[in-house]
């Protein structure tokens, strides 16, 4: 897998950042323009039983004031609404149906759907998080169409995102993998962490394999990058060669490894070995390391 076939990067959605202060020009749109209203709730969409993609009205749902402009894709306006629990569990009975989360259907929707899924997403959780000013305390209102909140002092939040490093180390013909105590038996991923105040992303790549790992880098690459809103990452993915293999545990990690590219093929297939889903940017660095997509 090459770094352009990195899930949820691809789409034709234009974000229109510029017209989201420009309410009666959106508001004219709406008219004679074909709208998707894409209801979230607690990050979660709602999948239809026997479809591949999640649900969308033609009407807005719930509170104006809770609903997201997205942009325009096709010549048609998509939004996202935050739906409150009454709200969710009203359109789960109408259509017999639930809301679940992106991770059990990201396989199934096409670019655009993908993309529109996980930014609906990420909107819809910075919204339930910033209820309240960080500043002085007193309720947040949405504004700029739901990019911005703004608390009756004036007081302005914008959607946080936090970058985090993650990266394939190679020494010849073998990959460094690990895992976490938390995780399911025998799922491996490449390591991975979050950038802290001060540091640039290549220091956080050469911390935190040296922090997880004891190993050292070299030539370190940029391979690509992914959004990722669970709740509000982005993945910077990087490729680099060890100085050594010479690996030492810190507490957070449960095992990390050296597999041999051959044996990890197999033990893939055997499905002795879990790799990341293959919606994530650590299964497209892996992929890429051994060749073809797993």
């Amino acid at each position: 897998m090459t770094p352009e076939e990195i899930y949820f990067t691809r789409t034709e959605l234009d974000r229109c950042a510029n017209m989201r202060d420009q309410k009666q020009r959106l508001k004219q749109l709406k008219k004679f323009k074909t709208c998707h209203y894409v209801p979230v709730y607690l990050g979660n969409h709602l999948y239809l039983k026997g479809a591949e993609h999640f649900f969308t009205d033609s009407k807005p749902i719930g509170s104006s004031k809770n609903e997201t402009f997205l942009g325009i894709l096709n010549d048609e306006l998509w939004f996202s609404c935050s739906v409150k629990e009454s709200e969710a569990r009203a359109l789960e009975d109408q259509h017999d149906a639930s809301f679940q989360s992106l991770r059990q259907y990201a396989l199934a929707l096409d670019d655009d759907q993908g993309h529109v899924a996980l930014y609906s997403r990420g909107m819809d959780l910075w919204h339930r998080r910033r209820l309240y000013c960080s500043i002085c305390g007193t309720p947040n209102k949405a504004a700029s169409s739901g990019h911005k909140m703004v608390c009756e002092n004036g007081h302005e939040q914008f959607p946080h995102i936090e970058p985090a490093v993650i990266v394939l180390v190679s020494k010849g013909d073998k990959c460094l993998l690990g895992r976490k105590h938390s995780w399911p038996p025998n799922v491996y991923s490449t390591l991975a962490g979050f950038v802290e105040p001060g540091e640039s992303i290549e220091d956080a790549v050469h911390r935190e394999v040296y922090e997880e790992s004891n190993i050292r880098l070299k030539n370190l690459a940029y391979f690509g990058s992914q959004p990722w809103p669970f709740p509000s990452s982005l993945m910077v993915a990087f490729k680099a060669e060890a100085r050594s293999d010479d690996i030492r545990l810190d507490d957070e990690m449960e095992d990390v490894r050296w597999f041999h590219k051959d044996d990890l093929i197999e033990w893939v297939k055997q499905g002795s070995i879990i790799l990341s889903p293959r919606f994530s940017v650590a299964n497209s660095l892996i992929s890429n390391f051994l060749g073809q997509a797993y």
